[in-house]
Order: structure tokens, then C-alpha cells, then sequence
């Protein structure tokens, strides 16, 4: 007689998820060089963009929305970083930083992830 299978845990889903997240970033924080941030910078909105570039932004739009960052476009026309609120809470600037257009805020935004991504422990 076998002796029966140690049951999956509940959150075995989530392990598994953690587990390829955590490589995920480590692929990720090799890729991120001064050529990949310049390229950005360059054209925020650009379609055609390298690999990395793509893999980057691609995980970044996938983070969940409490660790997401928008625009807000200010009194006197420029724009400010904010984190997303909760539902009935309102937006909270991230730090006193202006951008002149929505390019200079969307590539702060980019460089915020980064920072965000560079900090967080990959297992």
C-alpha cells in the first residue's frame, strides 16, 4: 500500500505566481540599463520598441492597481504623480515633483516603477 500524497496547500497558486513574479523581476532588473531608460525617455508612447523595453512595460501594466501611479494635471498645467486610491479616498501626490507635459510624466512615472521593482526582494 502507498502511502498516500501530502495534500497541495490552499495557496499553492499563489506560491507558484510568487515563484515565477520573483524570476520575473530578476530577468527584469538585468535588462534595465541607461540604453533602455534613454529609449523610454526618448518616446513614452513609442509602439516600436525593443524587447526589454517591452517586456518591462508589459510587467509594469500588469503590476496591481495599488502599486500603480497616474497623472494629475495641476492649477497652473502641469502634472503631478499620484498613487491610484482606494474607492471614496482621493489621490495623494507621490512627491512635490512637476512635469512640463504628460511625456516628462509618464517617463517619472517609468522611472518611479523602476525604483519600485529595484527594491523589492526577488526570493
Amino acid at each position: 500500500m502507498t502511502e498516500p500524497l501530502d495534500p497541495v496547500p490552499v495557496d499553492a497558486e499563489l506560491a507558484v505566481r510568487d515563484y515565477f513574479d520573483a524570476k520575473t523581476r530578476r530577468y527584469l532588473k538585468r535588462v534595465i540599463t541607461p540604453d533602455l531608460i534613454a529609449e523610454h525617455r526618448r518616446d513614452p508612447h513609442a509602439q516600436h520598441r525593443s524587447e526589454p523595453l517591452g517586456r518591462l512595460l508589459f510587467y509594469f501594466k500588469s503590476l496591481p492597481v495599488g502599486q500603480q501611479y497616474a497623472l494629475r494635471l495641476t492649477a497652473d498645467g502641469r502634472y503631478r504623480i499620484t498613487d491610484i486610491p482606494r474607492p471614496g479616498e482621493r489621490p495623494a501626490d507621490v512627491d512635490a515633483t512637476d512635469y512640463p507635459d504628460t511625456a516628462s510624466g509618464l517617463h517619472g512615472i517609468f522611472l518611479r516603477k523602476i525604483n519600485d521593482l529595484m527594491g523589492k526582494h526577488d526570493g
